[in-house]
């Protein structure tokens, strides 16, 4: 194998990620990961495809769903290191918490 040009089978990307086969191509039809490289029984993954399933799982587990992920990834080439602000949309819900320290005191 290319270390500098990693490929992956469809196997492979999933086992490096820990995830099942079935959840990667799933990610690929929803649009979170590129297309494979080549068609039919010979496609391909490279070190992107590997990058891209990190960044997913990365803010899966920060809570995030996959529409909102989609909407972080979509920006090609930002570096995104913390949740950049979710624009507010008629219908939507918010959480909001509030910490009573002491009585007159919030």
């Amino acid at each position: 194998m290319d270390t500098e040009n990693p490929r992956f089978t469809l196997d492979e990307l999933a086992a490096l990620a820990e995830l099942p086969r079935r959840t990667v191509r799933y990610y690929v039809q929803l649009g979170l990961l590129d297309r494979p490289f080549g068609v039919g029984r010979g496609p391909h993954y490279g070190q992107r495809h590997a990058e891209q399933l990190l960044e997913i799982r990365k803010w899966q587990q920060a809570g995030l769903s996959l529409e909102r992920i989609r909407e972080l990834l979509a920006p090609a080439g930002n570096e995104m290191s913390s949740v950049p602000p979710r624009t507010r949309r008629r219908g939507s819900l918010e959480v909001w918490s509030h910490l009573v320290i002491d009585d007159g005191l919030a």
